[in-house]
């Protein structure tokens, strides 16, 4: 089979490391010594984009995952009919035996958050309140922890 999964990994890895070297090397104990730290100002944002990279790839690696398990599992005609109707990840997950809630949970806001990012539409300011606010330090750091979970458990079923 030929495949782009490991790639689509190694991108997501890559980005994903160096948003955290980017982030943690702006941090600095705070002068007065109480807990906390002083985060300096990249006016690049190097962290956030290695994170949207991440992201990105992140999702990509999934949704290929995915496709290749539920083939193997369920038949490519099968389970193309979760893939084309945009089934969210709880369902698909559901279906390839996945069915711990607190990993459903985590990869239904993983999609959500990256649909959000990659799709962004503009909004003001003031449009904000009651809607989720994402980090794209934070949402990286979620698909890094679902994809393992995920591949850890599909890689292990029979």
């Amino acid at each position: 089979m030929i495949t782009n999964l490991p790639t689509y990994l190694a991108i997501a890895e890559e980005a994903f490391a160096e948003s955290e070297r980017l982030e943690i090397g702006a941090r600095t104990p705070r002068e007065d010594g109480q807990p906390g730290f002083v985060i300096k100002y990249d006016p690049e944002r190097r962290s956030f984009k290695q994170s949207l990279v991440a992201i990105a790839f992140y999702g990509m690696y999934l949704d290929a995952l995915l496709f290749i398990v539920g083939g193997e599992r369920l038949g490519k005609a099968e389970y193309k009919k979760l893939d084309r109707k945009k089934v969210p990840y709880k369902d698909r997950l559901i279906a390839l035996g996945i069915t711990d809630p607190s990993l459903l949970t985590l990869a239904q806001h993983f999609r959500d958050a990256r649909n959000d990012m990659v799709h962004d539409e503009a909004f003001e300011i003031t449009e904000i309140q009651g809607k989720p606010v994402h980090t794209a330090q934070k949402i990286a750091r979620e698909g890094s922890e679902i994809v393992t979970q995920i591949a850890k458990i599909l890689q292990s079923a029979p």
